[in-house]
């Protein structure tokens, strides 16, 4: 019965195996590496190097603004610098900047390599068909003054030859070519046998979605304020001419912004003071007119007293109110009031602007309208963060619009926000406006009532050149003719600071490190991508080691046999390094080898089985054919004739004889023609070059090879040949192809079953046992041939041990291995003892 059930993988860590099967592999380990070595050289030698410009800026804040106390209108926070350097907008300004609508390239054997700058010829195009952009437009030059251009749109091969400084017309495009540097393009000739170079006209729509995938803007230290800057291009004077450009344009950018901002606060200022100068002027023309008594003609004519909220026909109550404030004793300050009437006619211009430039019309430059709201008390209104709604929006709707058309639903729905927000803006206007207006009536009431208590009795005291009994009206329109002089001097002030500001504004952003051109590449970098083939390597050799130790189903040591089975086993046969002769004999050429010594020890363990006086019968047999049986047959019979015994070797597998090959006769006659009467035994046993030791072929093959052997002319046979040798060997046919040799093995004082190492399968196992069980074969043992000679080092000495499990038969072999390893008995060794160093025994290499 098996010990346990054999499983067809192995479910089980042996260390031993693992080994190996490692060194077993050691050919497609070595194999993964050359391969990886290759994938890793052609990876490096063809693949395009990509190279990384950085550079960095730091964003800053000193300006004339800062002495003069001017409002700095472009504030900026780095986020707003972030989203400012990686938009659409200003991507394509800096873009625009560099020559990028022409890529030329010069062709390589394998990789082809872009010019940038470095080409030598240049072209002027002229597009008519935008079915021509993105295309490669190969040129090939004759000599310095001709060239030939060919390119292929839909299919269709468009080609012609021109004349440098000549424009040459093709149906999507005009071409014009100047030569720079001849002599490079003759070198550049003398490497192609095809096409020198080709260029594509880039599309001006895709540039900026194109090279922004390969720019990176990050914070490098949001406590310093700097932006780290890089782009990543296959030609490095490109990556860093884009970066240096997109720093330096930010600081252009940043200065034209402040720039255009003092400049529209100046526009406004400026229609300010045309306003309140005409203001002034009325104002005089009023006075005057008064000074000469039409006071109600020049008054009222522009209704002045109406549009500032004072009611001239009721004095008399008036008078009582202002004596009732006395009464209270209330303080007026003039001065005061002024300042904040003039406040109120600077927020009205303003808003008047702010309504004009964003409710009516359509075009909004919102930047204007965000600098004029600088600097008045209306900046922290709700106004300032609805224009920063509407400029939010916008900047949305023109990155949009790079991917985008005008009548997509993204862009509808920022319209219908944008105008939301101005309906908002306009509802706010006029609800300040209302409230400005109340405002500003109070404040003029007051002055009023003041002078009214000021001139309690108009008969007294009268300084006005004659006015008589209008002081009063007369002090206002003085007052207010100051409050305008204060608005024009505070409007010119102003106006006088911005125009000094204007000239003193410098960049908020500093270039800390400009980019140099890199001549070492980010990419492929070569440390990483020999790494990862050596891992990549690695893991496909632990993984055929671990699949092939999963899937490894071959017996390999005695441990696999004794695992399943309580069936003794005889010994184990040394793997043959050499190549096995024809005769398959080789234990009279190498008598004292490890296979002769291990064939004796099979011999002596044989005592144990049965040590009966008389003729013994060895019967051999395997599952499949190839695992040795004949090579163990022929090298056992050799091992006894030796101890001069007299043994033959009877070839019974008739289907596949192999015998008379070994010893170089014919098979003309032989055990097929003695059981079928045709042949005397006599005269069909041979005699082999080694004493005492005979042999009979199989003959020729007969049609029924089964019932020959299980004839009694076969027992006959079998009987007359015990009288004449002491052993008798049958090398049957393997029993698990068929069941010839079945009848031989229960005849056989010796049956004898063979495994060969790393050949035969896990479940012949069940084939033996089932010899066992089913014919009643209690004597049958095992041998293990073709073991290999590394693998008895950790397998040999201690499977042999399990030799004698039910009958004690080591003892045989450990004298004879002892004896012989000891003093020198092998052929092998020499006299003297090798040592393997381990890292040979592992891969195997003999030393």
């Amino acid at each position: 019965m098996l010990k346990k059930k054999i499983s067809n993988i192995n479910d089980e860590f042996d260390p031993k195996l693992f080994i190996f099967i490692f060194r077993k592999s050691i050919l497609w380990i070595i194999s993964f590496f050359v391969i990886a070595g290759i994938v890793a050289f052609l990876y490096l030698r063809y693949t395009h190097p990509i190279y990384e410009a950085v550079s960095v800026i730091q964003q800053n804040s000193t300006n004339t603004a800062n002495i003069l106390n001017t409002e700095d209108v472009q504030q900026s926070s780095i986020e707003k610098d972030l989203e400012l350097l990686r938009s659409p907008v200003f991507l394509n300004r800096v873009f625009s900047k560099l020559p990028l609508n022409i890529s030329y390239y010069l062709k390589g054997t394998i990789l082809d390599f872009e010019a940038y700058t470095s080409a030598p010829f240049k072209i002027e195009v002229k597009v008519k068909d935008p079915s021509v952009f993105d295309k490669q437009i190969f040129l090939n030059f004759v000599d310095n003054r001709r060239f030939k251009i060919d390119y292929e749109i839909n299919g269709k091969i468009y080609n012609q030859q021109g004349l440098v400084n000549v424009w040459v017309i093709f149906p999507q495009i005009d071409l014009k070519i100047s030569i720079i540097n001849y002599s490079a393009i003759i070198q550049q000739r003398s490497k192609n046998l095809s096409d020198d170079y080709y260029f594509i006209v880039n599309d001006p729509q895709r540039i900026v979605s194109i090279n922004s995938s390969r720019l990176r803007i990050n914070i490098l230290n949001g406590a310093a304020k700097t932006v780290q800057i890089s782009f990543q291009d296959r030609n490095s004077n490109k990556a860093a001419d884009i970066v240096n450009t997109i720093a330096q344009e930010f600081k252009i950018y940043d200065i034209e912004k402040k720039a255009e901002s003092a400049k529209n606060i100046l526009e406004f200022l400026d229609n300010q003071l045309t306003e309140v100068y005409t203001k002034l002027i009325e104002t005089e023309t009023q006075m005057r007119a008064y000074r000469k008594g039409s006071i109600i003609e020049g008054l009222k004519s522009k209704n002045f007293f109406a549009d500032n909220g004072i009611d001239t026909n009721s004095i008399d109550s008036f008078i009582a109110n202002v004596k009732l404030l006395e009464a209270k004793n209330i303080p007026v300050k003039i001065d005061d009031i002024e300042n904040r009437i003039v406040n109120i006619y600077y927020q009205n211009g303003v808003l008047n602007e702010i309504e004009n430039s964003i409710v009516k019309n359509k075009d909004v430059d919102i930047y204007k309208l965000i600098a004029i709201l600088a600097g008045s008390d209306l900046q922290q209104s709700m106004i300032s963060g609805i224009l920063s709604s509407i400029q939010q929006l916008l900047v949305r709707k023109e990155q949009i619009l790079y991917d985008v058309t005008l009548k997509s639903g993204q862009v509808e729905s920022l319209d219908f926000q944008i105008e939301v927000q101005k309906k908002l803006l306009g509802e706010t206007i006029k609800a300040i406006r209302r409230t400005n207006d109340t405002k500003k009536k109070e404040l003029f009431g007051k002055i009023y009532e003041y002078y009214k208590i000021m001139s309690k009795d108009a008969n007294i005291n009268d300084t006005t050149g004659g006015l008589g009994m209008y002081p009063i009206e007369y002090t206002v329109l003085q007052r207010m003719h100051s409050i305008n002089e204060k608005y024009y001097d505070q409007l010119v002030q102003k106006k006088a600071e911005y125009s000094i500001s204007k000239a003193g504004y410098t960049s908020n952003n500093e270039i800390l490190q400009v980019a140099m051109a890199p001549t070492v590449p980010i990419s492929p970098n070569k440390r990483n991508i020999i790494m990862a083939c050596i891992l990549g390597a690695m893991f496909f050799c632990l993984a055929l080691i671990i699949i092939r130790y999963i899937l490894y189903n071959y017996i390999c040591l005695l441990s696999d046999i004794t695992k399943y089975t309580d069936i003794p086993v005889l010994g184990m046969i040394p793997k043959y390094r050499k190549e096995i002769p024809l005769t398959q004999l080789i234990v009279d050429k190498r008598p004292k080898s490890l296979i002769a010594e291990s064939l004796r020890a099979v011999r002596t363990n044989l005592q144990f089985i049965s040590n009966e006086p008389g003729s013994k019968i060895i019967s051999i047999t395997s599952t499949i054919s190839g695992e040795g049986k004949t090579f163990v047959a022929v090298n056992l019979a050799g091992i006894m004739a030796f101890s001069a015994k007299k043994v033959i070797v009877i070839d019974s597998d008739m289907r596949k004889p192999k015998i008379h090959l070994g010893f170089g006769v014919d098979n003309d006659k032989g055990l097929s023609t003695v059981l079928i009467g045709k042949d005397v035994i006599e005269n069909c046993i041979r005699s082999s070059a080694v004493e005492y030791l005979d042999f009979l072929t199989a003959g020729p093959t007969p049609p029924n090879p089964s019932e020959l052997i299980l004839s009694s002319k076969m027992d006959e046979t079998i009987s007359y040949l015990k009288t004449k040798y002491d052993y008798v060997i049958i090398d049957n046919p393997p029993a698990g192809l068929v069941t010839d040799g079945i009848i031989n093995i229960q005849r056989a004082d010796y049956p004898i079953y063979i495994f060969k190492a790393n050949y035969s399968n896990k479940g012949f196992i069940e084939n033996v046992d089932k010899l066992v069980n089913e014919n009643k074969i209690s004597k049958l043992a095992i041998i293990l041939n073709g073991v290999e000679i590394l693998t008895s080092e950790y397998g040999y000495g201690k499977g042999y041990k399990n030799y004698g499990y039910g009958y004690g038969y080591g003892y045989g072999y450990g004298y004879g291995y002892g004896y012989g390893y000891g003093y020198g008995y092998y052929d092998e060794d020499k006299n003297k003892k090798v040592k393997v160093p381990f890292l040979r025994k592992i891969l195997g290499i003999k030393t």
